[in-house]
């Protein structure tokens, strides 16, 4: 949209809007470009002579592929050869099916690593090999922070040095083998969070990760063996961060855990198929004050064995039929609670429970002094379900809030919307909300 002005001889003059912006500095042209994407940045090149170049200047670069039919690659090689910034703090590339198998993929992260790069963000799923990255990256002293994703080949030797890497993702890579997994994370001497996916065939049996500076683990492992595979006994994780505060591991692969004392630990969400590796995980966990937990019923009753003095939230998700059975012990160990909620939307069938034990066992205390909110996701209308709603609003006299999520696909929702509604009219001190 243009201006109208008058000059001083009364002459009416057009000001259009592309010049007021044209005639800003280069360095405030850079913030606007940096703040869309790359390839609408470039694009501007086109308008005139003094937006040329401008985009060549850009600290922050970002390729990914689109529904076109050629690789982002060719774009990417062109554009990379005529950016001319000396410093370029964060370069994300993402590379396709598409990208040639023949390109030189390396060569613009090398060309990041000499320019002082901070984020370095690396996917490729080409249909080749994994590949290795520059050496250079090996002893970047300006990154921090790293991720790497799929065919991507991790190979550090045990001179690599990232002094400054705080952040380390690794998502289905392919490691040349275990030393380069501990040469890489032994070369990072302030990380503090690192997320690990993996997958079959990437070349570790035992996953290390010993990291004194570490403060967020997120593991997960894609491995799910049948039921008459024969696990590995020499596969296993090996966790050993003493100042770890927050861990979050899917693990359904069969591998054993040998988990080091967590003192420091205060969030932890447990996904696993061992009942006793998962026993010495939450062994570690006795100071948390958040835990998400895959219930089965021996790990229920195990769980009504352990003190977790500092609990605050808790979220379980039920997979067998007798947890109700050691729910009562359970939070009887937990003084502190103040959000319980339980979780069937892992299950396919929700499992049935004896809901016997309401009248067997003493109120807890949480119940009595510090439970605020409780939360029931994908309830089914369940008598097992209906009792354990009316249990929880009985005998908790601190509560505040009460979340029903209703399973997707129930039937007679209205009809089991209003069995909901006739238990919470006697209960008028309590906000109530149900999700459909």
């Amino acid at each position: 949209m243009a201006e109208i002005t008058e000059n001083r001889g009364g002459r009416v003059e057009e000001i259009g809007c592309e010049d007021r912006i044209s005639a800003l500095p280069d360095d405030l042209l850079v913030r606007i470009l940096s703040s869309i994407p790359t390839k609408d940045a470039i694009s501007t090149m086109i308008l005139s002579k003094r937006w040329r170049f401008v985009w060549t200047m850009l600290p922050i670069l970002a390729y990914q592929e689109s529904k076109s039919k050629i690789s982002v690659w060719w774009f990417l090689n062109k554009s990379m050869e005529l950016h001319k910034a000396p410093v370029l703090h964060n370069l994300s590339i993402q590379l396709g099916r598409r990208c040639p198998t023949d390109a030189d993929v390396g060569k613009w992260v090398e060309n990041a690593v000499n320019r002082g790069v901070r984020e370095l963000f690396f996917t490729l799923q080409w249909s080749a090999d994994p590949t290795r990255l520059p050496k250079r990256l090996n002893t970047c002293k300006t990154l921090l922070h790293l991720k790497l994703s799929h065919k991507i080949l991790v190979d550090f030797p045990t001179s690599s040095c990232l002094p400054s890497l705080e952040k380390l993702e690794l998502y289905y890579v392919v490691y040349k083998d275990e030393a380069s997994l501990d040469a890489l994370l032994s070369s990072c001497p302030v990380l503090e969070l690192l997320s690990v996916m993996r997958k079959e065939d990437d070349n570790v049996a035992k996953f290390t990760v010993k990291v004194p500076s570490l403060r967020v683990l997120v593991y997960f492992n894609a491995m799910s063996p049948d039921e008459n595979d024969v696990v590995d006994p020499g596969r296993s994780l090996v966790v050993d961060t003493p100042a770890l505060k927050h861990f979050y591991i899917g693990d359904h692969s069969g591998d054993s855990w040998s988990i080091k004392s967590m003192p420091c630990l205060l969030n932890a969400s447990i996904s696993g198929q061992s009942f006793h590796d998962t026993c010495k995980l939450l062994k570690s966990a006795y100071a948390v004050t958040s835990l998400e937990l895959d219930l089965t019923d021996e790990l229920a009753v195990y769980c009504s064995t352990i003190e977790f003095p500092q609990l605050i939230q808790c979220t379980i998700s039920p997979c067998n039929s007798d947890w109700m059975d050691s729910l009562i012990f359970f939070l009887r160990n937990t003084p502190k609670l103040k959000k319980f909620t339980v979780d069937y939307s892992l299950t396919d069938e929700p499992p049935d429970a004896s809901a016997s034990w309401m009248l067997r066992f003493p109120r807890p205390e949480c119940l009595s002094s510090s439970l605020e909110k409780f939360e029931l996701i994908d309830y089914g209308g369940r008598i097992e379900e209906k009792e354990l709603v009316e249990y929880i609003l009985e005998t908790s006299k601190c509560l505040k809030t009460v979340t029903i999520s209703l399973r997707s696909k129930l039937k007679n929702k209205k009809k089991k919307m209003k069995r909901l509604n006739a238990i919470f009219l006697r209960f008028n001190s309590i906000s109530f909300s149900v999700q459909t």
